[in-house]
């Protein structure tokens, strides 16, 4: 070859070899951990430990180690620093510091992000090594809150994840804690983001959107929604909740104007405290793609040393206050999600003896456990109430309890829906499972304080504020347009621990409050 050609051959090389790298498939692995809820601790369970970080970050290290030079993110996915005492006592602090040293890449906003406050959060999320990320949640002026970014974007991988807050932001939270916050429409802010990612460069992108389910009937509300975002361009990978916790997670691929999609399905009710992550690999190449599911537990991951400090420091400074005796359990308490229960009974009996009502209505799903026989300390009675909450009366007519009634009875064998059958004090009804949605209740057999209920009659009632604010579907205090008659300041928690303490021994028991009978 004529030495004249060589440095022209060599120009030609160097400009190929940029285009041809360019045109090879990007692949990262991303963990998924859905639901933490403040989980510090591991939990002891069929003779093995379960969750907790120290296990939650020994399997976040060995499949790091198992990608090798594939690069690897770590992702919480909704509610990740709340429902624990540690994360309770600290407000969220505590399980910060623990995903900082696990070494968590992003959190997807969800909606017990919002449980301490926006002021709360903006303080966590100046603190992580990490964003909180929601496409979807702006101020109502249209400007970003400055806690959250819309997407997570490692410049040297190019690769970024698009979060999208599931609506049930507002619904399952009390309106001071959302104040001033709006939801962009999903698709809407998907495009908006995927261009910006675009703009920055990157080469693949990941959508998380676990609020919306994949799997329902083609004209159901998520099914449309996610049809709208499969039909967005430059998203490599969508992640969706499935439609039902009996279905396996896993990976499909479906066609979409030609072209092969991505989808991951997989159900929160799984991969709850840490007890199970999710591991995908997100390629260019459709066909690279991969997911399967990793178990957090004892017999197959290793504790990480590196986290030893860390917990023993947080579990000393709450053990103290935690296990502080505050009475005792003459008989195990029971918890039912759908029937009346003795958990229930206590705490709705203290409930309403506190606010003056003359019932009381509380959310199932706001009890989280039930006593033992024999000591309880202040860590049991914040396991029962995690989530905290405030007593509101207000004046409802009989014909509206009867409405909330049913709404209740709505909740029964249908999981989806949420845990939003109605614990109560002062009220006794029977109603009848195989009756029509909304005409279960047998009027005649609703009794309050003893005395038949009267549908034109106005009456005191004591509920949670999460409830009152439309929490759970409950609308009818809204299209009923009542106002609260009173907003207690007091946490429930401390009101529960505070009669508790004064009763010393308890007692209580199923008294046939709820009843049901069939036609």
């Amino acid at each position: 070859m004529p030495a004249a050609f060589i440095p022209i051959l060599v120009l030609i090389i160097s400009l190929a070899l940029p285009l041809a790298c360019n045109r090879e498939p990007l692949k990262v692995q991303v963990i998924q951990a859905s639901s933490l809820r403040g989980q510090v601790q591991s939990v002891e369970a069929a003779g093995m430990l379960r969750g907790g970080f120290s296990l939650l970050s020994g399997a976040v290290k060995n499949a790091a180690a198992e990608a090798g030079k594939t690069p690897s993110f770590t992702i919480a996915i909704y509610n990740a620093y709340h429902g624990s005492p540690e994360a309770y006592f600290t407000r969220g602090r505590a399980v910060i510091d623990l995903m900082n040293a696990t070494g968590f890449s992003a959190l997807v906003v969800g909606p017990r992000e919002y449980y301490f406050g926006q002021e709360t959060m903006e303080d966590l999320a100046a603190h992580a090594d990490f964003p909180f990320i929601a496409a979807n949640i702006l101020h109502s002026d249209g400007t970003r809150p400055s806690y959250l970014s819309p997407f997570f974007y490692d410049q040297k991988t190019r690769f970024g994840i698009i979060g999208l807050a599931p609506r049930s932001i507002f619904s399952q939270n009390l309106a001071k804690d959302v104040q001033g916050l709006v939801l962009l429409d999903e698709v809407e802010a998907t495009l908006a983001a995927v261009a910006e990612l675009k703009k920055q460069g990157a080469r693949l992108i990941g959508l998380s959107a676990g609020g919306i389910t994949w799997g329902a009937a083609p004209d159901a509300p998520d099914s449309i929604m996610a049809e709208a975002l499969l039909a967005v361009d430059g998203i490599d990978q969508y992640w969706f909740g499935s439609v039902s916790p009996d279905l396996p997670d896993g990976m499909q691929t479906v066609s979409r104007g030609g072209k092969p999609k991505t989808l991951i399905m997989q159900s929160g009710a799984r991969h709850t405290n840490g007890f199970q992550v999710a591991l995908t690999t997100v390629s260019s190449d459709p066909e690279a793609n991969s997911y399967r599911d990793i178990l957090v537990n004892s017999t197959i991951v290793e504790p990480d040393p590196a986290l030893v400090d860390s917990l023993y420091s947080i579990i000393n400074a709450t053990g103290d206050v935690m296990n502080r005796l505050v009475a005792t359990a003459a008989r195990n308490l029971v918890l039912d999600f759908e029937a009346e229960c003795s958990m229930g009974n206590l705490l709705c009996d203290i409930l309403r003896e506190h606010s003056g009502a003359e019932l009381f209505l509380l959310n199932s799903g706001k009890i989280r456990s039930a006593f033992s026989t024999g000591t309880i300390t202040r860590k049991h009675i914040y396991d029962t109430l995690p989530f905290g909450g405030n007593i509101v009366t207000t004046w409802l007519t009989g014909r509206q309890i009867l409405d909330l009634l049913e709404r209740s009875c709505s909740f029964v064998g249908n999981p989806k829906e949420g845990r939003g059958f109605l614990q109560v004090s002062g009220i006794s009804f029977i109603w009848q499972p195989s009756a029509p949605p909304f005409q279960r209740v047998v009027r005649e057999s609703v009794f309050i304080n003893k005395l038949p209920l009267d549908e034109n009659q106005r009456y005191l009632v004591g509920t949670e504020a999460y409830i009152f604010g439309g929490g759970d579907g409950y609308e009818e205090f809204k299209v009923a347009g009542v106002e609260a008659e009173r907003w207690f300041d007091e946490s429930i928690l401390g009101i529960f621990e505070n009669a508790l303490a004064r009763k010393g021994t308890i007692d209580a028991q199923v008294e046939g409050r709820i009843q049901t009978m069939d036609r």
